[in-house]
């Protein structure tokens, strides 16, 4: 008997102590290490860092309104376009009107229609046509860069123009020769940091307003205003804006 108990008594102990364990693991309450508890912690943390960064970035891509006062063009961050053309329509000196602005608008329209029926897309639209101070503005606006070059970027000297994010410029713009909004030289490293901007590769001699404020731009261009600039180049010249 005695013999016996020394083989079981082992055995029992064994048992009860896999019990107390079973029991204790079958807690409702998952069992979460230091380390993970840390990393959960840390995760969350990065998380809300990165919700609040981009919560800034978005507050800081504010949209500049066009507004023009020259003919020229207008760049979106999503690559639409609009054309402002500003035009003497003054009918002083002459016996008869020689302008109606009923009539220029019939024109603009048929000229318009004419081109997206050929196109079998809406590719041009009429935003508006106005008579102030004796000159009439006609704005346009177009879904892509290359319905704008298709139907006049020609008649407002625009001989190229493309437009890419900041990565997409890094890979396919021979960005150099660039400076910031005071005129200091910055490197297309430097310049291409804020992964938020837009790039604008363009050539031709023109007037190009943009959707945000111009960061850098190429040296051989010239800054009108926070959001404007005066291009006369050949070759593809360059504008960040944001």
């Amino acid at each position: 008997m005695r013999r016996y108990l020394r083989i079981l008594l082992p055995i029992l102990v064994v048992a009860l102590v896999i019990v107390v364990v079973l029991s204790r693991c079958n807690s409702n309450t998952p069992i979460i290490g230091s380390s993970d508890a840390n990393t959960q912690t840390s995760s969350s943390q990065g998380s809300s860092s990165t919700n609040d960064t981009q919560n800034s970035t978005a507050a800081e891509l504010i949209t500049i309104e066009y507004n023009p006062t020259a003919t020229g063009i207008y760049i979106a961050r999503d690559g639409s376009i609009k054309s402002a053309e500003i035009t003497d329509f003054s009918n002083e000196g002459f016996d008869k009107p020689r302008y109606d602005l009923e009539t220029l608008r019939s024109y603009v329209t048929e000229w318009v229609d004419s081109y997206n029926q050929a196109k079998e897309k809406k590719s041009v639209s009429v935003e508006s046509i106005e008579l102030k101070d004796n000159a009439a503005t006609l704005i346009l606006n177009y879904d892509s860069i290359n319905s704008f070059i298709d139907f006049q970027g020609a008649d407002f000297g625009v001989t190229s123009l493309k437009i890419g994010s900041s990565e997409f410029a890094a890979r396919n713009f021979a960005l150099s020769g660039l400076k910031d909004k005071d005129g200091n030289n910055v490197t297309p490293i430097d310049a291409l940091q804020d992964e938020s901007v837009t790039v604008v590769a363009v050539s031709g001699s023109c007037l190009i307003s943009f959707a945000g404020e111009v960061k850098f731009l190429s040296r051989s261009l010239t800054l009108v205003d926070a959001n404007t600039v005066r291009v006369s180049s050949k070759s593809d010249a360059f504008i960040i804006f944001k």
